[in-house]
Formats: structure tokens, sequence, C-alpha cells
């Protein structure tokens, strides 16, 4: 059994999709496995995999099916203890592997959350929009790590929920999601609230790490699914519909922080997809968000605004989770 799986997928990437395989497999750490999945892309893509010439490497070839669909393939392949994911034009430092490994080991938590850095359009590096999510962490317990027993768990799951769900911050154990069901929304787009949020709600122990261990590229000129404005924006509802329900059968969502935290992890993706939709939707997009938000279990009514906020933290649509919260 590898220590670690990392996971990849591929669509019509083209030549960029290097930025990714060559960051993996130059890694200074080398028990690993890494599934690439191809996911119907193009001939030029599919060319360019064949020529990949790796033992460590395992090519998965599907039809076309979508990102949830493609990451779930390779979790059903996975045979490493711990799995991560890095998008195909995104990047890792060639020690990030040795570094994450010597926490799993020095912990062995059930999840492993890492910083990131954020490439902007000049080719400046930022720290990632959760970084102060990580400090304020840190001054939880300067050991970055944390179990669910603690007297202050339900504070730090809170602020756990509200890093940036990413999918190349977080290393989980695989008996984890293998024993609780754990996957991505097939056929959804915006899915790593889902994954991020059911991740942590099955997690016992955690632990944060004080080194970026990814970079994320934010590519103007390329097409992301975070930048489109049409209608693959409404998806970010019907993913925070299975979300918040998903979350309502946990029994940690007893505790009114934490549950806070949830709601407003899904009310911000969906403020901000308001303000991006295209204006011809707007008022369709408005009606369709209100209207899944009054299905909902009605203990998001019970939103802790100023609680949240003391957590002190920035909580990107705090305000509107409120609003949307007097609605139930």
């Amino acid at each position: 059994m590898p220590k670690l799986t990392c996971i990849t997928t591929v669509y019509n990437d083209g030549p960029l999709l290097f930025t990714a395989i060559n960051s993996v497999l130059g890694q200074s750490f080398t028990d690993f496995e890494y599934l690439i999945v191809n996911d119907g892309s193009d001939a030029e893509t599919t060319q360019l995999l064949s020529q990949i010439d790796d033992p460590r490497v395992r090519i998965i070839w599907q039809s076309n099916d979508g990102l949830s669909s493609a990451r779930n393939t390779a979790l059903r392949h996975a045979k490493g203890e711990y799995v991560t994911f890095l998008d195909a034009d995104d990047s890792r430092p060639d020690w990030s592997f040795a570094a994450i490994v010597e926490l799993l080991q020095l912990h062995n938590p059930d999840v492993l959350f890492c910083r990131g850095v954020l490439m902007g359009q000049r080719g400046n590096p930022h720290p990632f929009f959760d970084d102060q999510h990580f400090d304020k962490l840190f001054e939880k317990n300067k050991s970055g790590v944390f179990n669910r027993s603690d007297a202050n768990a339900e504070v730090v799951w809170s602020l756990a929920q509200l890093i940036e769900p990413q999918s190349a911050n977080k290393v989980i154990r695989t008996e984890l999601l293998r024993s609780f069901g754990i996957s991505f929304p097939d056929t959804h787009f915006f899915e790593d609230v889902y994954f991020h949020t059911l991740v942590l709600a099955a997690a016992e122990k955690i632990a944060i790490s004080d080194f970026p261990a990814f970079t994320y590229y934010k590519r103007y000129a390329r097409s992301q699914i975070t930048s489109t404005a049409g209608l693959r924006r409404y998806d970010v509802i019907a993913v925070s519909r299975l979300t918040l329900d998903h979350a309502a059968r946990v029994r940690w969502m007893d505790a009114p922080l934490y549950r806070s935290a949830v709601f407003s992890s899904c009310m911000k993706l969906i403020e901000w997809c308001e303000h991006n939709v295209g204006y011809p939707y707007k008022k369709q997009y408005l009606e369709a968000a209100t209207s899944m938000t009054q299905l909902l279990d009605k203990r998001y009514s019970e939103f802790k605004r100023e609680d949240l906020l003391a957590l002190g933290v920035r909580v990107p649509g705090v305000n509107y989770a409120r609003d949307m919260a007097a609605l139930l």
C-alpha cells in the first residue's frame, strides 16, 4: 500500500496538464501512486497522456462524464492510505508530499488541511483566501492537531468548515471515505463544498499544516468552472441543497455554531454566484435559491451570525446567510 494516492482529472487540457503532472512526478517523496483520469478528452490530450511512462502513474480512461464522476472513478481505484487531489492546471512544490507525510506520520489524523498559494494574473503569488483561518486555528493549538473530544471542538470544526473547500487543500484517510461512503456529487459542478463538508463531518481528528502545499493558478485566458457567468452557476443551488440535507443528518449538527458555519459556507457560494450570473437570469436565480432554502431543515433558521463573526476570521456571505436563514 503506498502512503499517498494523488488524483488528477483531465479534460481537453492539452499541454497545460503537465503543470500538475510534472509537479507530482518531481516530488522528493516517492511512495505514492498517481491516478490520472482522462474524462473523454480530445485527441491531443489523449495523445499526450499516452506518452507518460512512469510506474507510479495509472491512467484511467472513461467517456466524458464530468469532474465529479472522474474523481469518484479514481477514488474507487485508489490504493493509498491517504488520498489527495490536484487539478490539471495547478501544481505542488517538490517538497510538498514529503512535508505532508511527515505530518501524517507524526499525528495520524483523519484529515490534514493544507495552506495554499494563489497565483494571480501577473504571476505574483499571494496567500490563499483562507490563510487567516489557519492562523486562527494555530492560535487554538500550536501543534495544529485537534480531536472531536476537545473542549473547543465546535469552534475548531466551525473554523475548518469555513476554510475554502478547495480539493487540493486536504489529504484524507482513504478508509474514512469508504467507511462513510463519501464521494463527489455526480453530474454537479461546485462539488467541492459538498465533499469538504462531508469529510469534515466524518473526521474525528484533524491536523493543519503551516506550509503552502499547492499553488492555484487564476487563469484569466482559460475557461474555468468558477469563472463562468452562465446557467452553470445554478448548479450551486442544487449542490447546496445536497450538502445541507446530508449535513443535517450528522449528529454534530446539533452544535449551533458548527451548523451555522456549514450553512454560511453554502450561502457564500450562492451569493457569489448570484452576483456573477448573467443579468437575464438574476431574478430566476434568486427565486430558485429562495425556494431551495425554504425546504431546508428548520434548525438552519437558528443562524449564529454574531458567533461566527466572533471567530475572528473573514466570513464572506454572513449577512446573506442571515437573510436566507430568516426565510425558514
